[in-house]
């Protein structure tokens, strides 16, 4: 079965409804039951991706590769960090997220820099020239946004400081018009 990002976003929050369904059963014993197993199945899952991590670690350059690429998938580094055992730490998995967006952001007028990593929460310092093609501060953080959670999916917070367009020659073209309208108006009621 192939899955995609938004088919594996749908199975943890139907899972996570799930667990919430066997945590409010009235039923003790069934409660207790259902938690122990669904807290085996995770133990057992967790030991195995340990040590598949630890295998490709610890297996060469090919090894070595193959973790990285697995990490660097949105599916398994989903898992991993779920896990807890996700071969690159939070920090450098949003630094080369937003090393990767950088030439996308610099054609849309914008630049980033990571200001810091704590607690879920990433701080980014944003600027925007306000030119470019889809160059405004929102599309600019929803591109940083979408990256960042691609590669960190346990950030719970993007803070975007200084995201503030930087004045511009440009004028849009219905206010040239609106503004030429007021003009005859004006030069109509004059004469």
């Amino acid at each position: 079965m192939t899955m995609n990002s938004s088919d594996f976003q749908a199975k943890t929050e139907q899972i996570e409804r799930l667990v919430q369904r066997v945590s409010a059963l009235t039923d003790d014993e069934a409660r207790t039951t259902a938690l122990e197993l669904l807290q085996s199945l995770m133990d057992l899952h967790g030991a195995v991706l340990t040590r598949v991590v630890e295998l490709l670690a610890n297996s060469g350059e090919a090894g070595r590769s193959s973790l990285a690429k697995l990490g660097s998938d949105p599916l398994v580094c989903g898992l991993l960090v779920l896990y807890g055992v996700h071969p690159v730490n939070l920090p450098d998995r949003v630094a080369q997220a937003l090393e990767k967006v950088r030439p996308q952001l610099r054609k849309q007028g914008g630049s980033v820099e990571l200001t810091g990593v704590a607690d879920g929460v990433v701080t980014v310092k944003l600027q925007s020239s306000g030119q470019g093609c889809g160059s405004s501060p929102d599309a600019l953080k929803l591109t940083i946004q979408q990256a960042i959670l691609e590669a960190a999916p346990e950030v719970v917070q993007i803070v975007s400081e200084g995201a503030t367009s930087a004045t511009s020659g440009f004028v849009p073209l219905d206010r040239l018009q609106s503004a030429r309208k007021e003009e005859k108006k004006y030069e109509e009621s004059a004469a």
